[in-house]
């Protein structure tokens, strides 16, 4: 017997199962939900990122944040 992962969007989870419960050789559907959605996902690893960042003063040299901004802004429109 071979068992195949398949990844569904969640709107058609309920459609997918109901096909293969069609098929006679199928015998067994399993459904594992993530624990987090991905934007989550995305979430919790900029959460840690900040956290591991939080009490290091990384940017207390820039004096005026705006027009750091319009340097970083500039060094990207150079021509290289």
């Amino acid at each position: 017997m071979t068992t195949l992962i398949i990844k569904v969007d969640d709107d058609s989870t309920e459609l997918f199962k109901k096909i293969l419960k069609e098929i006679p050789y199928v015998r067994d559907i399993a459904v594992e939900k993530p624990a987090l959605s991905e934007p989550s996902v995305q979430y919790e690893r900029i959460k840690k990122i900040l956290d591991k960042a939080k009490g290091k003063n990384l940017f207390e040299d820039i004096k005026d944040p705006v027009e750091w901004q319009r340097e970083i802004r500039k060094e990207w429109d150079r021509d290289i």
